[in-house]
């Protein structure tokens, strides 16, 4: 939540520091589950994070340091998970083709798709974001919320949709590129408790219990909508874990040393 909300006399101030702990947990969660994923990617010679969820993932973090972030702390953390991002993107380039002999030509031309996707979901992002904090026009103005001196443009409701939506992507997604290849190979537990954990502290805890507290100002976390894609990626993340027990146990080493 941002720091320059005008809470209401009845709201504990502690809800900043609450808040505060569980954004940092899901910050230090994804800041090292990306780091692992660089690491199997590079030691598996795959790409880990599906190639969608990861130009979503790119773009909702380029357009947030750059455009929507207010304050200094939170663009340097979104200035590194693009750094680390860079070696996520660096392997899907470079072992891309692998995971596609069957459409060759997605595999010979994966880092132009890419590019595209990512330039693409730039666009999308930074169109959202200017329309939902129009200070002239806001989307859902709230009482007490405050941004760049603006009273009534709500920046914290815009960051729970569309970090909603960049995750049940990757959840969905996830799951569905597990399936598809039947192997594990570029993911470990690690890697999945550390997503797991820091997307259910960052987001469903984090705006769970500002609902909580100050229902005024976040009933759309009660939203069907929201209720429906908060339990979505949930189930897929808990699916995902299943069927990488299961594959785990079948999977073999091939000659190429890739799983």
């Amino acid at each position: 939540m941002s720091r320059n909300s005008l809470l209401p006399p009845h709201i504990d101030p502690s809800i900043f520091q609450v808040g505060n702990v569980l954004l940092g947990i899901g910050g230090l969660g994804y800041t090292i589950c990306y780091a692992l994923i660089a690491r199997q990617s590079i030691r598996d010679k795959t790409y880990t994070m599906p190639l969608f969820s990861l130009a979503f993932n790119f773009a909702w973090e380029i357009v947030f340091a750059a455009y929507v972030s207010e304050e200094a702390e939170d663009r340097v953390i979104f200035g590194l998970w693009m750094l680390i991002d860079l070696a996520l993107v660096y392997t899907t380039v470079k072992y891309g083709a692998t995971e596609w002999k069957h459409a060759p030509v997605i595999g010979r031309n994966i880092g132009k798709i890419f590019f595209v996707m990512l330039a693409w979901c730039c666009v999308g992002l930074y169109a959202i974001s200017a329309w939902w904090l129009d200070p002239k026009h806001p989307v859902n103005p709230k009482v007490g919320k405050v941004y760049r001196g603006t009273e009534g443009v709500d920046v914290h409701e815009l960051g729970f949709w569309t970090s909603l939506v960049v995750q049940v992507v990757l959840s969905v997604m996830s799951l569905a590129q597990i399936l598809v290849r039947g192997s594990g190979r570029g993911s470990s537990y690690s890697i999945w408790a550390t997503r797991f954990i820091g997307s259910l502290a960052g987001l469903n805890l984090n705006y769970g219990y500002c609902w909580w507290v100050w229902p005024e100002a976040h009933g759309y976390y009660a939203n069907p909508l929201a209720v429906l894609m908060l339990v979505t990626w949930l189930v897929a993340d808990l699916c995902y874990l299943v069927v990488f027990r299961r594959v785990r146990k079948t999977e073999k080493v091939e000659t190429d040393k890739r799983k």
